[in-house]
């Protein structure tokens, strides 16, 4: 299968929205269209604000605004021309890594130590089971290592089935705290 990943850019804002429109983010408990809108790097983005917009419209409106100003950061699959898949990736989103740090064991920020984090994968019902995550985080690591990260990581659940991706992509278990891990992937010796 033909997939082309592409690094969000503000020209994608509308096949953006239109993915999220049409993939629902859970279904399990009800359709929720969250466009991705709390995981993002911008200067207003401080814990004691509400992030979570109220309503689809609303978190639509801030998808098309935040990816033109490149506030959401990641890469989206396409296949014959239209999205199927998404993975939200950033070094620089710390009200999201501020707000996982009270369930992941997430370390602060280190000056010296560079880290891109995958904070959601949404990949279209249809297209799944298809290798279009692997093929995302390959992605992720690739333009990281390009870009002088010293890791990637991704914080997952326990027995959750995007461990065994994330051991396919090389990623090991970094830490944990009770059911909640991080996964890390090395992209060059610190030698420290």
């Amino acid at each position: 299968m033909d997939i082309e990943i592409r690094k969000l850019a503000p020209g994608l804002a509308e096949d953006y929205v239109r993915f999220h429109d049409a993939t629902p983010y859970r279904r399990d408990k009800g359709i929720i269209h969250c466009y991705c809108v709390s995981w993002r790097s911008d200067d207003g983005y401080t814990a004691d604000q509400n992030h979570w917009f109220s309503t689809q419209e609303e978190r639509r409106a801030k998808a098309i605004e935040f990816v033109r100003a490149g506030w959401i950061q990641g890469y989206l699959a396409y296949h014959d021309g239209e999205a199927v898949g998404w993975c939200n990736a950033s070094a620089d989103c710390q009200g999201g890594l501020g707000y996982l740090r009270g369930f992941w064991p997430i370390e602060e920020t280190r000056e010296d130590v560079k880290v891109k984090s995958i904070f959601c994968f949404l990949i279209a019902p249809e297209m799944q089971r298809r290798g279009i995550a692997t093929q995302l985080v390959e992605r992720v690591c690739r333009d990281a290592a390009a870009d002088g990260f010293d890791f990637v990581e991704a914080y997952v659940e326990e027995k959750s089935i995007h461990m065994a991706l994330y051991e396919k992509c090389g990623f090991s278990q970094y830490a944990k705290r009770k059911d909640f891990i991080v996964m890390r992937k090395a992209l060059k010796s610190l030698g420290h």
